[in-house]
């Protein structure tokens, strides 16, 4: 149900912003966006499910608390840059949204590098 109504937020919101896109370009971004906030304020109401699963897996994984922080870090990176480039697409600068999903992308694949090293220093030593 929770699903519907996000999607009724967006339809209700590109009928509010089609029509006033036409009258003036700047309200109808700014309609996009105040509904982009809201759909995001719903989004967030699952994050506390979100956080007690990862107390589960923080469980399983003993000390080693990095891989999840590096979970939540590539996690909301994609929530924000996905955000913002929505943002600017619907704006009509789909170039900077393009550069902030590249921006995105290179950030995700930085923070992996560690877990990535470890993994193949894991692998070298069982080699020997």
């Amino acid at each position: 149900m929770e699903m519907v109504r996000i999607g009724l937020v967006g339809i209700v919101g590109i009928l509010l912003a089609v029509p006033l896109k036409s009258y003036k370009a700047e309200y109808g971004i700014y309609v996009g966006i105040a509904v982009c906030l809201v759909v995001l304020g719903y989004a967030l109401q699952y994050f506390e499910g979100i956080l007690d699963a990862m107390e589960k897996l923080r469980g399983y994984l003993e000390n080693n608390y990095g891989y999840i922080t590096l979970l939540l870090k590539a996690v909301g990176a994609t929530y924000a840059c996905e955000f913002c480039a929505g943002i600017c697409k619907d704006a009509g600068y789909s170039g900077i949204a393009g550069q902030v999903e590249m921006a995105g992308k290179l950030y995700i694949l930085l923070s992996g590098m560690p877990v990535l090293l470890a993994l193949l220093e894991s692998i070298q030593s069982l080699a020997g």
